[in-house]
């Protein structure tokens, strides 16, 4: 027992022996050096003797290249040289040895690393900012095109139907000030090289996007874009003609804001839209071709005669669908199955309101919206008026019209019998006149009625250019009489020269 005592004596001297020789050796060696771990502006001197450690800080400094990395391959190489990199304050280095050598290097090993000495290289912020403001991640060339970044968005798919998220665009704008201030503490720090798409080491050297894709702003914006996309809004126009609005046509109507996270309908879009279709099925002053009473084939255009859907009745009902949400049900049955089934599931279908209303729809040949069989003519260059009957004529006479100016002229065109009575007084700026058998041609107040005129006698077809009327189509009494009794309410009136 004795023996394994001094055995065990013995072993623990030894390795007492050996550990004071080896902390003796650690500290005749790190006696004129530097501690292990030790840096200075991120070079590291560990076990550098003073001496050793200043010249390599002056040629780091000499020798000095960070190359920097960006987003779509775009680099950036600055040299010691181009910002007059050098060594600032040898004095700061001395002090920091001396302060490190008044305590044991034992210290040192149970320290990750020595204290790091900082600005103690110097260089020109001034030609640093130069040089960024000029390179390429700044300003771009053929090579290297500078992209902005772009809000993650909301979009219409043509595959899936409906508004769907696209994501953020990161862009490649630098953020000028923000990074100035990394580039300087790399340099300050002599690293070598700098990745800028490393955004935990670099946050916010980038320009960024307002809104990403997993923004939950973002998917409550596309449940409201959603809501006012999908709906479809058919007209029945007969003659198995629709007209339908459609989410294609929506998508163009709204609008989207991601810097103030609005969805809106774009009103006047849709108004556009409605004013188009209207536009299309209008036929009130179309070029209309007609024989008139001497056979001549003549074409006669404006008029108030021919279909016109009522456009302001026609936007409101548009608008009132559209605010309208649909569903929960059916948006997400459709956003399933895009299905014809569940489109017409969504779908509102009306009959267009008419402001004005012809004879007969004819999509293929517009012009031919009137009854060919029943209706009257004004020829102003004849000076006469004739009225069809079940396709004949069936009367004529003679009229005076109205008085070529610009205040008393009667206008061409193709107009319809709006009204009869038979009496009414006609009143002007300079006439009140009580006459009989009005028929209202025009609603600015050009009609058929009698007239009471001392000039029959003398009528011919160039008496209007001297006497001509107010506008009307002055006829004797009995004549008066007769058309009043020979045309309808909704007849044409053909007015040409």
């Amino acid at each position: 027992m004795a023996k394994m005592k001094q055995k065990y004596l013995y072993i623990m001297g030894a390795a007492a022996v050996v550990v004071i020789a080896a902390l003796t050796a650690v500290h005749i060696y790190y006696k004129d050096r530097w501690y292990p771990g030790s840096r200075i502006d991120g070079l590291k001197v560990s076990g550098m003797t003073y001496e050793e450690s200043l010249d390599e800080l002056k040629q780091t400094a000499d020798r000095y290249r960070l190359t920097v990395k960006g987003r779509e391959k775009g680099t950036l190489t600055i040299t010691g040289r181009d910002i007059d990199l050098k060594v600032k304050s040898l004095e700061s280095v001395e002090k920091l040895y001396q302060k490190q050598h008044k305590q044991s290097v034992i210290f040192s090993f149970m320290k990750k690393e020595q204290r790091n000495l900082k600005d103690t290289i110097d260089f020109s912020e001034k030609k640093l900012s130069a040089l960024v403001k000029k390179s390429v991640l700044v300003t771009g060339d053929d090579g290297y095109k500078l992209m902005k970044p772009e809000d993650a968005a909301i979009e219409y798919s043509k595959e899936k139907k409906y508004g769907v998220l696209k994501k953020e665009l990161e862009g490649n704008i630098l953020d000028q000030k923000a990074f100035l201030g990394q580039l300087s503490e790399a340099i300050k720090g002599l690293k070598p090289s700098m990745d800028l798409m490393d955004q935990k080491t670099y946050p916010g050297v980038y320009q960024e996007p307002g809104l990403r894709i997993d923004d939950a702003e973002l998917t409550r914006m596309q449940e409201k874009y959603n809501q006012y996309l999908l709906h479809w809004i058919q007209w029945d126009m007969g003659d198995n003609t629709k007209e339908t609005m459609t989410p294609e046509v929506l998508k163009d109507c709204i609008k989207v804001n991601t810097k103030k996270h609005t969805v809106k309908l774009n009103k006047t879009a849709v108004e556009d839209w409605v004013e188009k279709f209207c536009l299309k099925y209008k036929t009130v002053g179309i070029a209309r071709k007609f024989t008139t009473h001497s056979g001549k084939k003549i074409k006669v255009e404006g008029g108030d005669y021919g279909w016109r859907i009522d456009y302001d009745k026609e936007i409101a009902r548009v608008l009132k669908l559209l605010k309208k949400v649909p569903s929960k049900e059916l948006i997400e049955a459709y956003q399933k199955d895009p299905s014809d089934k569940n489109q017409e599931a969504m779908t509102a279908k009306l009959k267009p309101v008419y402001f004005n209303k012809a004879y007969r729809k004819d999509y293929q040949n517009p012009q031919n919206d009137w009854d060919h069989k029943n209706y009257s003519e004004v020829d102003l260059s004849a000076q006469e008026v004739f009225v069809y009957k079940n396709g004949k004529r069936v009367f004529s006479a003679n009229c005076i019209t109205g008085k070529p100016t610009p205040d008393r002229i009667t206008r061409t065109g193709t107009y319809y019998v709006k009204e009869k009575r038979l009496t009414k007084t006609l009143v002007g700026a300079d006439y009140s006149v009580d006459t009989k058998y009005w028929v209202r041609i025009m609603w600015t107040g050009t009609g058929y009625h009698w007239s009471k005129r001392s000039d029959w006698g003398l009528w011919s077809p160039s008496r209007y250019k001297v006497t001509g009327s107010h506008g009307c189509v002055n006829l004797q009494l009995s004549d008066a009489a007769a058309i009043y009794k020979l045309v309808e309410s909704g007849d044409p009136v053909f007015i040409h020269y």
